[in-house]
């Protein structure tokens, strides 16, 4: 606590005033925080002062929010980069990083307790924009962004959290965390330079070549150029709360024989923390876990009423990683820069005969974007299914993709996806009405249009080589591990994101 005071009164923080007539200073706390590393051992001790802006009220206390947040996407996308160019990956931590923004607004705050000075009617006037502030983030970001300016850094139009810049002719990314940097670039002395220009301004601790970052593992095989993202320690926690560490381990996370329905008897939620567990494994197949995304994605839309069925199901996903907690992305192996596979079910839903949308991005050998999700409306047909929403969804996340992929020096042309509807490909190709299509609204052939641009191009994939089938149902183990594994015939047998294989 005394280091935190003492950095808080270097930066300036605040400034100690007397209180205004009629102003209710902001309250405060100390937060206290055991940081660990990728094994699990303490690697420090942290503590933070924190103003309570939950309290603040929007247009007196604060104007505008935003935190510098990069997108798991962008994340991914850059490692496969990084794996692919064989580029030095290094990380940063600015320390107090909120305190190097400026506020714009008047704002007073409680002394901190136990550091209280000139009696009860001194209040701080913040100068700084201290932690807990709801334009704190804000107020980071714009110095960073300026600070990065002055080395010519440019923030991505995909992701704003992502600068690009040069650095002695070679092409530098960083990407931001609020206070986590990532650098990118070729050669450890460009690295160096990044580095010493960013400490000559903030007060940073150099983390050196980065192996774990926002609670994920990051294994380099450079002579074979891959890398490999995994939460081994976040799925050992959550095996080990629900006690199924040494639990026999499912072949796939959710199976074929039963379908999933609002039906049942009523779960205990207050012995059973249902909503606690699905949080966690949402929080897995955002990141590193994609082949339990469409398993999590039907069980957490019972979170409001689950079942004793429901809670068995979700336990069945938990046996799953019991054996695959080493299973991750890996990215390079592979010389395809991009696949984009699309699919839907028909009207899978057993409460509502909705269809689930799926799709998956492939980045040299390794899924960067993917998303299982229930279709907004109910389809008619397979084709409706497919053409209307999953198309749709997956030349929105494509043309992202393209800008993206433009700040990463990717040069994407027209974008393939494989979809394996027939019916679907033709009304994307050519403007057919027919009895099963003239229903569908004006809004729902965006993906045409796209098409007709050769922005994004869609080409017929045989069912069973449709990557994207794990995404929308549950599947058969030899089905599933072919789609998890990439073990199609004219791909080989390079692992999609798993670093094994099934017999």
């Amino acid at each position: 606590m005394d280091e935190e005071m003492r950095s808080l009164l270097e930066n300036g923080t605040w400034e100690l005033v007397e209180k205004p007539e009629g102003v209710k200073p902001l309250p405060m706390k100390w937060v206290y925080k055991i940081k660990r590393d990728a094994l699990g051992n303490v690697e420090r001790y942290k503590f933070r002062l924190v103003a309570k802006g939950y309290l603040q009220k929007q247009g007196i206390d604060f104007e505008e929010v935003y935190a510098p947040v990069s997108k798991h996407t962008s994340l991914r996308a850059l490692l496969a980069v990084v794996a692919a160019r064989d580029l030095e990956l290094h990380q940063l931590d600015v320390k107090t990083a909120f305190l190097n923004g400026e506020l714009e607004e008047t704002i007073y705050m409680q002394q901190p307790q136990g550091y209280e000075q000139g009696g009860s009617e001194m209040v701080c006037l913040l100068k700084r924009s201290l932690y807990g502030l709801r334009q704190a983030p804000r107020a980071w970001y714009l110095r960073l962004k300026e600070e990065l300016g002055l080395l010519e850094f440019g923030a991505s139009v995909a992701d704003a959290a992502l600068f690009v810049g040069e650095v002695d002719g070679e092409e530098v990314f960083l990407l931001v965390w609020v206070d986590d940097i990532l650098i990118a670039i070729r050669g450890k002395d460009r690295v160096a330079k990044v580095k010493a220009h960013l400490a000559r301004t903030f007060d940073v601790r150099d983390l050196g070549e980065a192996t774990y970052f926002l609670g994920s593992e990051l294994a380099r095989d450079r002579e074979a150029r891959t890398l490999k993202l995994t939460q081994k320690r976040q799925t050992g926690e959550l095996l080990g709360r629900h006690g199924l560490a040494g639990a026999r381990p499912r072949s796939v996370p959710l199976g074929t024989a039963g379908k999933l329905t609002r039906e049942g008897t009523p779960l205990d939620t207050a012995k059973f923390p249902y909503s606690e567990l699905i949080g966690s494994l949402l929080y897995l197949s955002v990141c590193t876990r994609p082949d339990i995304a469409q398993a999590v994605g039907a069980l957490a839309r019972y979170t409001s009423a689950p079942t004793e069925a429901h809670w068995a199901a979700a336990l069945g996903v938990v046996r799953y990683l019991a054996g695959t907690a080493e299973a991750g992305v890996t990215f390079g192996g592979s010389d395809e820069l991009l696949e984009v596979f699309c699919d839907a079910d028909f009207a899978g839903d057993v409460d509502m005969r909705r269809s689930t949308t799926g799709y998956v991005f492939l980045m040299y050998g390794g899924a960067v974007s993917w998303s299982s999700r229930l279709q907004p409306t109910v389809a008619v047909s397979t084709v409706e299914a497919e053409y209307t929403v999953s198309a749709a969804q997956a030349v929105k996340e494509a043309l992202w993709f393209r800008k993206l992929g433009g700040d990463l020096g990717l040069g994407l042309g027209t974008v393939p996806i494989d979809c394996d509807n027939q019916g679907a490909i033709q009304l994307l190709k050519h403007p057919v009405a027919t009895l099963r299509s003239k229903h569908i609204d004006v809004l729902h052939h965006f993906a045409r249009e796209r098409v007709a641009r050769k922005e994004v191009g869609f080409a017929y994939c045989r069912t069973e080589d449709m990557k994207a089938d794990i995404m929308t149902k549950a599947l058969t183990p030899g089905k599933f591990f072919k789609c998890r594994n990439k073990e199609n015939s004219h791909v080989g047998s390079t692992s999609l994101w798993c670093p094994f294989k099934h017999p």
